[in-house]
């Protein structure tokens, strides 16, 4: 008893994707003619029925006979309800595999695999998000603080509301990824400072650190009006956004999620909606760079009194992100 090759299975109209398969048992069997089925069975770690059923189906029909049996597609092994969620995620939310587990998991007590929730897609006709863009040099390995405060992040970001610029300020804690939005009209000093009293109110620990680029937004009055609050001030290195890597990823996001799904016909409509998105981003959406969580459940895990590693300066601030 003898492998058969490539060439003579194809002869026999045997689909490709069986032709291993079909000279794997064949081995087995050629085992099992020395050694008997019981040994065959023992060695490969296969029922002694199976090994012989092989061989009963060799001897009537040749090759043909060690073709599986069983049916291509088979019953799925998660519920029409699960598949109906994984769609939702996919078309409607726009979430990969990771971040469409999660939410099953979380808000709908459904744990699927991602491999599983791949497929489904796949079956669904659904391609792989593939992010596309320019290719970009290697970041650094980014490192969180330990408490919340230790650095906030701040940076802007240019948008277009009825087609006029528009500028969005975005305050990003290092430690718990919590966020505090705002839109402007312009973007220079004025609003700079004026986004620095709003983020004191609205966050909701002390800021002991922030941290900027060297834009024109942030002159000299920025930086005394920072240090007269007790706040210390970094400015990045020039031609380095890589050091501000976690707001900039934010920015990505935004537009993803954001701004490339809703168009605006006036600024205080935008501004609604952009506030409306801060709330999502800290309390509804799950980052997958905090395990799981979102930011608001990482602040009060940082903030909890049982946590070892929780900051021993009380929070001063009361005020919550809208």
């Amino acid at each position: 008893m003898r492998l058969i090759t490539t060439k003579e299975l194809r002869t026999l109209s045997i689909a490709t994707r069986h032709h291993h398969l079909i000279n794997s048992r064949l081995a087995i069997l050629r085992y099992a003619d020395e050694y008997g089925f019981k040994g065959a069975a023992r060695r490969f770690g296969l029922d002694r029925k199976t090994v012989r059923t092989w061989h009963r189906r060799w001897v009537a029909s040749g090759p043909a006979g060690l073709v599986p049996r069983h049916p291509r597609t088979r019953r799925r092994r998660i519920s029409e309800e699960a598949v109906r969620l994984i769609e939702h995620a996919r078309r409607e939310l726009h979430f990969g595999a990771m971040r469409t587990r999660f939410w099953l998991d979380r808000v709908h007590h459904i744990r699927v695999a991602a491999a599983t929730i791949r497929r489904v897609c796949r079956d669904l006709g659904y391609p792989p998000i593939r992010r596309t863009g320019p290719r970009r040099p290697r970041q650094p390995l980014l490192f969180s603080k330990d408490h919340p405060g230790d650095c906030v992040q701040v940076d802007v970001k240019e948008v277009k509301v009825a087609g006029k610029k528009c500028f969005q300020y975005t305050a990003l804690d290092d430690c718990t990824r919590y966020r505090v939005l705002r839109l402007y009209p312009r973007k220079y000093h004025g609003t700079s400072l004026e986004f620095l009293a709003t983020i004191r109110q609205m966050l909701p620990f002390p800021i002991r650190k922030v941290q900027v680029d060297n834009g024109t937004e942030f002159p000299l009055a920025f930086a005394l009006a920072v240090q007269e609050a007790g706040i210390r001030l970094r400015h990045i290195k020039p031609r380095r956004p890589e050091q501000n890597g976690k707001v900039e990823r934010s920015h990505r996001i935004d537009e993803e999620e954001f701004w490339s799904r809703a168009t605006f016909d006036e600024f205080t409509s935008a501004t609604q909606a952009l506030r409306a998105w801060e709330h999502q981003y800290n309390h509804d959406r799950f980052s997958m760079a905090l395990q799981g969580l979102t930011p608001a459940e990482k602040l009060a895990t940082c903030l909890s009194p049982l946590n070892p590693s929780s900051p021993p300066t009380p929070c001063t601030h009361t005020g919550a992100a809208a």
